[in-house]
């Protein structure tokens, strides 16, 4: 059965770990949300489909990509966006693809992202079958 974004949040939010964080160095149990954007990401489209996107912060110090996702019916959904303490700047920021076919396929050819998907993919499966 198809899970609520709500319930699937729930199960993502859940699931993070330094194991499943970007550079596992910048994550905390204070801010779980901390690097998970890609690999997050990921997972919705797995349940919702749509596209990955990619958005540049800039914000003072701050100089980083961000990951969210568009659905069919351009609903955006982030569900990392509690990392920043507040409101931050964002930009599109569109990824030359060169030989993918797609942003996801070119973020899973990096072993480290692949991982760390598998990771967090198995362990949102496990938490929506209640084990």
């Amino acid at each position: 059965m198809q899970p609520t974004l709500q319930i699937l949040t729930k199960a993502i939010q859940d699931s993070w770990s330094a194991e499943t964080a970007y550079n596992a160095n910048n994550w905390s149990r204070e801010n779980k949300a901390r690097g998970q954007c890609v690999v997050s990401s990921l997972v919705v489209q797995d349940y919702f489909g749509g596209d990955l996107i990619r958005y540049e912060i800039s914000e003072g110090a701050l100089r980083e990509t961000h990951y969210m996702n568009r659905l069919d019916d351009g609903t955006i959904i982030d569900t990392t966006n509690s990392q920043y303490r507040s409101p931050v700047g964002m930009r599109l920021k569109p990824t030359a693809l060169g030989d993918f076919t797609s942003l996801r396929e070119k973020r899973l050819d990096d072993k480290s992202t692949a991982d760390r998907y598998t990771l967090l993919k198995k362990r949102v499966s496990i938490h929506l079958s209640g084990e």
